[in-house]
C-alpha cells in the first residue's frame, strides 16, 4: 500500500486597530498567501542549508505596505512597502507559527493595502529578505492608531 502525502502551508493574519484617545479597537482577519519564496527557504532550513550564518527559513520582519496587486506564488517583495518591524514576540505549537508585531501611532500611517513576513537576511531597509507570506489587506491606519499585526502559518498534512 502506498502511502502520499503532502504539506500545506496555510496562514491567517489578524489587524487589530486601537485608537489610542478613546480606546476603541477595530479587528480585521485576511488569509494570507504563503509564495514560493517562503516555502523555498523552509525547505533549506529542513535540510540545514546555510544555517546558522544565514538564518535560512527563519522570519524576523513584518512589513505593510500600499501596493493593490493581489498577492501571487512569484512574490518576491511587496509591491509598495511603506514600513516594517522586526517581529517581536514568535511561537509555534502543533504546526502552527505565530508572529506578532506592533506598529505605533507613529508608524505605518496611510491606506494599507498589502502586509507581508520576510527573514533569511532581512533586515529594516525596505524590500530585504525572503519574503514568506504576502497578504491583500485595505485599512486606513490614522496617526491616532496603534496597528498589531497577529500572523498564523499552519502547517497541515494533507492525504
Amino acid at each position: 500500500m502506498e502511502l502520499k502525502s503532502k504539506l500545506k502551508f496555510k496562514g491567517k493574519i489578524t489587524l487589530t486597530f486601537k485608537n489610542e484617545k478613546t480606546g476603541k479597537i477595530r479587528v480585521y482577519e485576511y488569509d494570507n498567501l504563503v509564495v514560493n519564496t517562503g516555502l523555498y527557504a523552509i525547505a533549506a532550513r529542513l535540510v540545514g542549508t546555510d544555517i546558522p550564518a544565514n538564518k535560512k527559513g527563519v522570519i524576523t520582519y513584518c512589513a505593510v505596505g500600499t501596493g493593490t496587486d493581489a498577492p501571487a506564488a512569484g512574490d518576491t517583495d511587496l509591491q509598495t512597502e511603506l514600513d516594517r518591524k522586526q517581529i517581536a514576540v514568535r511561537s509555534s505549537l502543533l504546526g502552527v507559527a505565530t508572529f506578532r508585531t506592533y506598529f505605533n501611532t507613529s508608524e505605518a500611517v496611510g491606506t494599507l493595502k498589502e502586509a507581508g513576513l520576510f527573514g533569511d537576511d532581512a533586515t529594516i531597509t525596505a524590500d530585504s529578505g525572503t519574503l514568506f507570506c504576502r497578504a491583500a489587506i485595505d485599512k486606513e491606519k490614522t496617526s491616532a492608531n496603534s496597528l498589531t499585526v497577529d500572523w498564523e502559518i499552519s502547517v497541515a498534512d494533507v492525504v
